[in-house]
């Protein structure tokens, strides 16, 4: 009976590691493509920052610069190894150069690891609001489309982590605005990006960069207004020049 149970056991152990060697080459494989790994249970860290995923006997570590819902490929630091492995993203990473670099330009704005994939100069005058909404703007108009992104952009800001948005609100007259949005941690400063070049009744068109040092959503008369400002906020101050108000939500 003991000897059953022996190679029982044998047999097991057997099929454990031979199992466990298909799905480390398999997620190898994937990993080494720039693609998530596949056998593996997958754990986030409690900041968010940080993706563990355990498989039979190996490990992957990946970081991410918004949170770990973006797509695998967005990673900004990624590692397999071991289960006893252990990976801190480097200080001195091409995400922490970007990251510590101050903004002043607009190619200071978008040569950061959340905005170099979607700049807005690069965007042609028939860009529309459905070619804005498949891009996951936060499109609004006579409909709105990927609130979602908005709610997760905001509760990011509200948690201090780095966070990036961008919005597609029309004209009365129909006209397509755009507004980047960034939060930038590393020195707790708002910057936006404004481009009202596809608006006909501007009286000057142009893409410009402005920074803030806050944000909210902010009733005023009966309204609740999404906004940037600088300083205390109050009803005087509304339509200061210290004030830029991003849309009305209701």
């Amino acid at each position: 009976m003991k000897k059953r149970v022996f190679i029982l056991l044998i047999i097991i152990i057997s099929i454990i590691i031979i199992i466990g060697i298909i799905t480390n080459y398999a997620d190898t494989g994937r990993v080494s493509t720039g693609h998530e790994p596949k056998y593996c249970m997958k754990i986030i860290s409690q900041d968010g920052k940080k993706v563990t995923y355990w498989g039979l006997g190996y490990k992957v570590i990946r970081y991410v610069g918004v949170s770990p819902n973006e797509p695998y490929e967005s990673n900004i630091g990624v590692k397999m190894g071991n289960w006893l492995m252990q990976y801190e993203l480097p200080m001195d990473s091409k995400y922490s150069d970007k990251q510590d670099k101050e903004i002043h330009t607009l190619d200071d704005f978008y040569n950061t690891e959340l905005t170099q994939n979607h700049d807005l100069r690069n965007l042609g005058k028939t860009y529309s609001s459905y070619d804005a909404a498949k891009d996951n703007c936060f499109v609004i108009g006579a409909m709105i489309h990927n609130e979602n992104v908005y709610q997760e952009f905001m509760e990011n800001y509200k948690n201090g982590k780095p966070a990036f948005i961008c919005v597609a609100p029309n004209t009365i007259e129909g006209d397509l605005i755009l507004y980047d949005i960034l939060y930038y941690e590393k020195t707790n400063q708002l910057y936006l990006v404004t481009d009202n070049t596809r608006d006909e009744f501007s009286a000057n068109p142009k893409i410009e960069l402005m920074q803030f040092e806050n944000m909210a959503e902010y009733e005023y008369e009966t309204h609740l207004y999404w906004i940037l400002y600088n300083g205390e906020m109050n009803d005087e101050k509304f339509e200061s020049e210290d004030v830029f108000v991003v849309t009305t939500l209701n």
